[in-house]
């Protein structure tokens, strides 16, 4: 009765007796793993990367500037190819190892990143923090298509459009489902962790060695969702899970005027990890929303008075030509465009206000007028004061009598 509408429901998310592997392959673990929700394969090389750093110094002649860039070379853990040879320094080379071997063994080649994919030269920090397309070999995953919170499927989309809620707490695979030895690959051994390298125990690895590591996600912890109710076909074989009801993103849509207007509330989808009751989940969304809110105006007005400091900056380039007053102009610029753009800030604000909070736009844009108003009436107070003619000088008064004789002073009592 419920299908087409929005609810709001609670429950642990479970894939019962079924159990999960990777694609078939040389590097697939030994047995189905039972109650992971996702298994991922991630392989990693230990590959070169360029760092450079800056140095900026002001010519003792003009007003322009020096820029020194210095590289330097540092070697780590990355899960993509780098480049063969580093671009600013050509006689550093990196060594792809056994990174085609995983890839044709990986089980699925055709889907193959090329060796000069987006992560190629990305320092490794970076890399870590997005973290690999896990579809493209020779990384794997795959998740369980029988997912479900109660008569509700979760299919495979849906687990990897939410990973803070899916695949937050990953989980080393067991030691005994990793393969000891690979028939195909030779290289690779397993270390007591539980991973796949072709690092020696107890030596450092070297440029070109490979490390293949084993996670997965387990089922039974609670999700709370506000979506969509919609029917759900059962097809496993692409992914549809076989239960009676799915959920999709709601559009919100508010009617007024007997259905002759209506305005675009835009779409609901709310699933969070835990167990949230409906104001505890609408309370989250509106937290969220007002955090992204002040980091766009935040963000906004840096580069509103950074814009202004662009537009300012032919001026303090020709003032950096004197040493101490080239520093003064650009700190007086810097106040000028603080001020100009947290008016140009507060000003479409209070535009855009107009449209959602009429009355406190009205409130903010009669405020600045009053100010402003002020602001130039006093301007034109000590403008007039300033114009005014000078009043003639009057004659101190005298102490002395005409004929220039001292004052003298007699007591009355």
């Amino acid at each position: 009765e419920n299908t087409g509408q929005l609810i709001h429901f609670v429950g642990k998310l479970s894939i019962d007796e079924d159990t999960l592997d990777l694609a078939p392959g040389p590097l697939n673990i030994t047995t189905p793993l039972p109650k992971a929700l996702v298994i991922k394969r991630t392989c990693m090389i230990y590959q070169k990367f360029e760092q450079s750093s800056q140095q900026v110094k002001n010519d003792t002649i003009g007003a322009g500037q020096t820029t020194i860039t210095t590289y330097t070379v540092k070697e780590d853990w990355t899960p993509s190819l780098q480049p063969a040879r580093l671009t600013n320094l050509p006689d550093e080379v990196n060594s792809h190892g056994i990174w085609d071997e995983l890839v044709s063994n990986s089980g699925a080649p055709e889907s193959a990143a090329p060796s000069n994919d987006a992560m190629a030269g990305m320092p490794p920090g970076m890399a870590a923090l997005l973290g690999p397309d896990l579809t493209k070999a020779p990384h794997g995953i795959a998740i369980s298509k029988s997912a479900h919170v109660g008569g509700f499927g979760i299919t495979s989309s849906i687990v990897m459009s939410e990973p803070a809620v899916f695949q937050s707490e990953w989980m080393p695979l067991p030691a005994e489902m990793v393969p000891d030895d690979i028939e195909a690959l030779p290289e690779l051994r397993k270390d007591r962790y539980g991973n796949l390298t072709t690092v020696e125990e107890g030596d450092q690895p070297a440029n070109g060695d490979v490390m293949i590591k084993y996670e997965y996600s387990a089922d039974g912890f609670d999700v709370s969702f506000v979506v969509q109710q919609v029917l759900a076909d059962s097809d496993p074989e692409t992914g549809v899970p076989a239960h009676k009801f799915g959920i999709e993103k709601g559009r919100v849509l508010d009617e007024k005027c007997c259905g002759k207007i209506s305005d675009d509330l835009g779409v609901i989808w709310m699933v969070r990890r835990g167990r949230h009751a409906l104001d505890e989940m609408i309370d989250m969304a509106k937290a969220d929303e007002a955090m992204i809110t002040k980091i766009v105006r935040v963000l906004s007005y840096v580069l509103l008075v950074a814009g202004w400091m662009m537009l300012f900056s032919i001026f303090t380039t020709l003032l950096s030509t004197l040493p101490l007053i080239g520093a003064l102009g650009k700190a007086a610029f810097f106040i000028v465009a603080l001020i100009v753009g947290t008016v140009c800030c507060c000003g479409v604000t209070a535009l855009a206000y107009v449209r959602y909070r009429p009355v406190l736009a009205f409130g903010i844009l009669a405020l600045a007028g009053t100010i402003t108003g002020i602001v130039f009436w006093r301007l034109d107070v000590a403008s007039a004061a300033s114009a005014s003619p000078t009043p003639a000088p009057v004659k101190a008064p005298s102490f002395f009598y005409d004929d220039y004789s001292d004052v003298t002073e007699e007591s009355i009592y």
